[in-house]
């Protein structure tokens, strides 16, 4: 069920994740959760040449650079298989689940979610909300509560190549909900059951791949200093990340492109390496 009417919160520009965006995914953002096929899941039709003719200048690699920089800082998750991208947040700023019978619609809405893995991590910031703000009305109707009670996977199981464990991300801890139903795994192989990496300090060790230097040649920017200034902002807020590599890549994708390089011998070697001579 498609909705015909599209909810920002103007203090979407209060939130500085928000802001440390570039344009181009800002620009996405904004298209999606206005979409005329946005449902009340908070799931749009993923089709880049589709979204690209919306634009004048888009195209679809325009698209999905700007979509996997989105999902990259958590803002969508895209199903290619299913065609599917989710607004991860939508359902807690979009305001429906306080009201029932849109959060009824919203119920529906699920149901038509082809891909199990957007539906999973809808049902995963459902529990979230349930646990943050348990007096929404959505929360006093049966069929959301049959939702909150299933399995949730945080999109990170899904984003950095992990299967999901067995038991279940998510238990209830109210004491006049029902009982979630647990899972219990017949196995102790941690092989079988791989776990999310751990979030760590930038490494000592770490310096950029041969893909990050392509994307800053595209870009015409000197990938050691993108590089530099990425570690320094690293330590400075004493950042934790799972994947520094993907780290780094959307952290190109954020600067702003360079001038193109001239004919000097300089800009040779720029082009060639990626670096400054």
């Amino acid at each position: 069920m498609a909705r015909d009417r599209a909810n920002i919160n103007t203090n979407i520009w209060t939130d500085q994740d928000w802001r440390d965006l570039p344009g181009a995914q800002q620009l996405l953002y904004l298209l999606l959760t206005s979409h005329p096929t946005l449902s009340y899941a908070g799931v749009v039709d993923w089709r880049e040449a589709r979204l690209a003719a919306m634009t004048a200048d888009a195209t679809p690699e325009s698209i999905r650079e700007a979509a996997e920089g989105l999902q990259a800082e958590r803002f969508v998750f895209i199903d290619d298989e299913t065609e599917e991208i989710l607004i991860r947040s939508f359902l807690r700023h979009d305001g429906l689940l306080k009201q029932p019978k849109l959060s009824i619609s919203m119920v529906n809405a699920y149901g038509a979610i082809a891909s199990a893995r957007v539906r999973e991590i809808v049902t995963f910031e459902l529990q979230k909300l349930y646990t943050e703000f348990p007096e929404w009305a959505a929360f006093g109707q049966e069929k959301v509560m049959a939702l909150v009670k299933g399995k949730g996977t945080d999109m990170a199981e899904f984003t950095l190549g992990f299967t999901p464990a067995v038991t279940p991300l998510f238990t209830l801890n109210v004491a006049q909900a029902d009982p979630l139903p647990t899972t219990t795994a017949t196995t102790t192989s941690t092989e079988l059951s791989p776990r999310r990496s751990p979030e760590a300090p930038i490494p000592e060790a770490w310096a950029p791949n041969e893909q990050h230097k392509a994307k800053a040649r595209e870009k015409h920017l000197d990938v050691m200093i993108l590089a530099e200034a990425f570690r320094n902002h690293a330590e400075a807020n004493d950042r934790r990340v799972r994947n520094w590599d993907a780290a780094f890549r959307n952290w190109i994708l954020k600067s702003i492109p360079g001038t193109a390089p001239t004919n000097s011998p300089w800009s040779k070697d720029f082009h060639k390496n990626g670096t400054q001579a």
